[in-house]
């Protein structure tokens, strides 16, 4: 750990460079990295001389001979800066490139650059790294790491570098062993290297006092791969600093090079591949290509580690998401050989904010074993939600620096610290695998699949395909605020609080239901009032908010969801009282508010009201202000998955079977044994069976049935069903409970598609009919009479502009119709409030007419509009 007063220094060296011209932050970090090296070889020829002369015995393999002391640190630093200049410019950078030794470090030196521009830059720069070492006293690693982050942030180039707190925790689950020989095929600035020695030498330091393992660990214990030169330099030179004499840091380019003579070596590999490409085959190493013949480098990667890795080797390496549920034949194969062939440990879901600023790309951690006899049993998942920093581009921390990270040194979080820093609770669960995590419910945020789970699933190793998560729905819409008033768990007037980085903030429940800043500004989402009482950032306001002692609004909303729907007040009174609970099994525990989207929306007090309201497009509605594009489709959304099934036994016959298709007009039926899934039989499948032989047993015509979970979301489901056309739907209490068919998704997008056009279709007629009998001046006007807004001609009317425009009596006599209207006016005001659901995505579902509305105006629009 390094002190504020050290940062500062580290600081001024880096503003040095950038003053004096030089702002690409790895070149920085290279010249740092090659003045390093430089006061390293002068250290260790002082230590040589003075043991020389204890010993009275010259050093056979001197850095520096008699005629070249001028190029040692203590001896150039101490000349005038042109002086200096001219000796670091024409002796020492030469002599770096011909060789200074022959250790890892002095061979990456071989090509190095000195672009240090002037003597001036060179002396401010030489006299800030003098005064740093001065202060190093063992922690020189981590002054280095601190000016790799500093590397990091200054751009895109610091997309090589993983957060030091996610390498630590991989190195954490994998537990390093001294005699282990780790590998890093991609290593960067040998970060995951770095930490493991670390991890070593705090967690055995008594082995390492034999001789045999000194030499293991200084020599043959750590080995990485890098095809970039600069990135050779400064992962060799972290390593130096960390004490690592002399490392297998080399030149390689790990998917184009074969790699027979690297495989079955590694006892522990760690990485964070590249997986941004794609490679030619001609340019892939064809032992690779044997094994999974794909263009992907995340695959190639994933494949290369399993060749490289010895029997008995474990690994823990990055990948996107997509490699766990990708669909090619390569993803595909390639889980299935980590299921069937090794053993697939764990997998560990990473926020998407992770690598910001440089990307925001899911990721996740697979945890496996090279076995080449299978193994996998129940495969352990972790949904990271917070791993001690914002999750947006500033990376803040969340937490003071005692309790961030693995192992925190302030000891065991608090359960609200552990919400912002979930990284010692994924510890404590990784090492409980076998135990409890076993029994733990997929709504947790960590539990246990089990091997024919994954298999049923084809494979499939996204945490978001097992769990199973609240979905916080009510009547159509997520929970609100107005929902827990509604019930007596909040009341209005009730003040909120929370704390960020340091600052508090605090909140009034109004009477709707909103949240009210100290400023003034309402709001109907926690989320919303949170984010803009901070300023900026998205922030989970149900989690953050919290009433005086303590409890949040998070769980006042698990307490809604789980009361009995016989002990809950109506929200609305007579409004809910005679609403009947929803039938569907999924749904068996939740108050009689809470149902599927389908059924009759409910608005809080005051929505309707507002409804009837013009309101100038400049000036949108609260209505319009709400929590809109948040809920979309779910899997149990659709009326047939949730809406039983008719099924067959394995033992049943192929007769039975087609009868109950034939007189059900079905095209495919599960295969339930008890509550567990078999497969199914399809007209095809059937076909098939009978084809190959004339009186096959019926289990010949069970095919692989997917099923889902009916809180997914349906997009999600949509590649499933165009491989396989139908799923089966598991309900809250995990039986199979319906079937959804490519045919049930095609209506249901249709259904919300529909809207659109129409809206759409109308726009523009309403368009032509102002376009045809009214000038654009006069329109200017009654739209926008204080010329506030830019209107330029008739296609930057909106809706409500045509309600403005009709309402004078002057333009509705241009138009000419022989119709009422105020009537007209009504209905158009009531299909402008449809059009403000649909396009601010409210999540209430719409009124059952409200499509039959919009057709039938477009029908009179085309008989009077001509």
């Amino acid at each position: 750990m390094i002190t504020g007063e050290l940062k500062s220094k580290v600081d001024r060296v880096w503003d040095a460079f950038w003053s004096g011209g030089i702002s690409n932050p790895l070149e920085v970090m290279e010249q740092i990295t090659y003045l390093l090296f430089i006061k390293r070889l002068d250290e260790i020829q002082t230590r040589k001389d003075e043991q020389a002369s204890r010993t009275g015995k010259p050093d056979p393999d001197a850095f520096f001979t008699d005629d070249k002391q001028e190029l040692r640190w203590q001896n150039f630093t101490a000349r005038d800066p042109e002086v200096m200049y001219g000796i670091v410019e024409q002796g020492v950078f030469p002599y770096l490139r011909m060789g200074g030794g022959d250790t890892t470090y002095s061979r990456h030196m071989r090509d190095a650059r000195f672009t240090i521009p002037t003597p001036n830059l060179l002396a401010k720069v030489v006299g800030l790294v003098d005064a740093i070492s001065t202060e190093w006293s063992g922690a020189e690693g981590d002054i280095y790491e601190y000016m790799l982050t500093k590397s990091a942030t200054a751009g895109q180039n610091g997309q090589f570098r993983t957060p030091r707190h996610i390498i630590d925790l991989m190195v954490e689950m994998t537990q390093p062993k001294p005699d282990d020989e780790v590998c890093d095929p991609a290593c960067g600035t040998a970060g995951f290297l770095v930490q493991t020695a670390s991890y070593v030498k705090r967690e055995h330091s008594k082995a390492l006092l034999s001789a045999k393992q000194q030499t293991h660990f200084n020599g043959s214990m750590f080995h990485g791969f890098e095809f970039d030169s600069t990135m050779l330099r400064i992962g060799s030179m972290n390593m130096l600093l960390h004490g690592i004499a002399n490392p297998d840091i080399r030149y390689r380019d790990s998917l184009a090079e074969p790699a027979a003579g690297e495989s079955d070596r590694y006892s522990l590999i760690l990485a964070n591949p590249p997986f941004a490409g794609s490679l030619d085959y001609q340019s892939t190493a064809a032992d690779l290509l044997r094994l999974v013949k794909t263009k992907k480098t995340e695959l190639l990667f994933l494949a290369l580690t399993l060749r490289i890795l010895k029997p008995g080797g474990r690994a823990a390496i990055i990948v996107p998401d997509g490699v766990l549920f990708g669909s090619t034949k390569a993803h595909k194969e390639l889980r299935r050989i980590l299921v069937e062939d090794h053993k697939l440990d764990g997998v560990v879901k990473l926020p998407s904010g992770v690598f910001k600023p440089y990307a925001g790309v899911s990721t996740s951690i697979l945890l496996f074993t090279r076995t080449d006899a299978g193994g996998t049993d129940n495969v352990w998942f972790y949904d990271v939600q917070a791993d001690g920093f914002s999750l947006d581009d500033k990376r803040t921390p969340l937490l003071p620096e005692d309790r961030l990270g693995v192992r925190p040194t302030a000891g065991c979080l608090t359960e609200a610290d552990q919400a912002k820093n979930n990284l010692p609770d994924i510890l404590s669960r990784w090492f409980d695998r076998g135990g409890r995590e076993c029994s733990r419910a997929r709504s947790e945020q960590s539990f246990c699949v089990s091997k024919s789970d994954i298999v049923a699933q084809g494979y499939d190793l996204s945490l978001n395909r097992y769990a199973e998560r609240p979905r916080h729905l009510t009547v159509g819409g997520r929970v609100t605020v107005a929902d827990l008033m509604g019930t007596g768990l909040l009341a209005e007037g009730t003040q909120l609080a929370f704390e960020r980085a340091g600052a508090s903030y605090s909140a009034r429940v109004t009477a709707e239901g909103w949240l009210e800043l100290a400023g003034g500004q309402q709001f109907p989402s926690p989320n919303r009032a949170a984010a803009a009482a901070v300023g900026e950032g998205t922030i989970d306001g149900w989690q953050a908010w919290a009433l005086e002692d303590g409890i949040t609004l998070d769980q006042l909303r698990q307490k809604f969801l789980d009361t009995p729907a016989v002990d809950l007040p109506s929200p609305d009174g007579d409004a809910l009282a005679s609403h009947t609970p929803a039938a569907s099994s999924n749904f068996d525990v939740a108050p009689s508010s809470v149902t599927v989207q389908r059924n009759s929306a409910t608005r809080h007090p005051g929505s309707l009201e507002g409804a009837q309201q013009i309101h100038s497009a400049n000036e949108p509605s609260r209505e319009e202000d709400e929590d809109a594009p948040v809920v979309g489709l779910t899997v149990g959304d659709l009326p047939s998955a949730l809406g039983g099934v008719v099924s067959v036994p394995p033992s049943a016959t192929f007769d039975e079977a087609i009868t109950r298709m034939v007189i059900n007009d079905y095209s495919q039926l599960p295969v339930l044994s008890g509550r567990n899934l078999r497969g199914a039989v399809t007209w095809q499948s059937i076909a098939r069976a009978r084809h190959a032989n004339n009186n096959p047993p019926f289990h010949r015509a069970i095919v692989q049935a997917r099923e889902v979970s009916y809180n997914q979301d349906l997009i999600d489901i949509l590649p499933i069903l165009a491989e396989f056309e139908f799923v089966l739907v598991r309900n809250q209490r995990n039986e199979i409970a319906g079937i959804v068919t490519a045919s049930d998704v095609a209506a249901a997008y249709g259904a919300m598609a529909t809207p659109f056009f129409l809206i759409g279709e109308l726009d523009k007629r309403l368009r032509q009919v102002l376009a045809s009998s009214i000038k654009f001046a006069e329109v200017q006007v009654l739209c926008d009479p204080e010329g506030n807004r830019s209107i330029k001609g008739f296609n930057d009317l909106s809706i409500g502009d045509y309600q403005r425009v009709l309402e004078n009596k002057e333009a509705w006599e241009r138009v000419g119709w022989s119709l009422d209207r105020k009537i007209f006016i009504e209905r158009l005001d009531e299909i402008r409030q449809i059009r403000n659901d649909l396009m601010h995505f409210n999540p209430q579902p719409l009124p059952h007419n409200s499509t039959h509305k919009i057709r039938h105006m477009i029908n009179v629009l085309r008989e009077y509009g001509n």
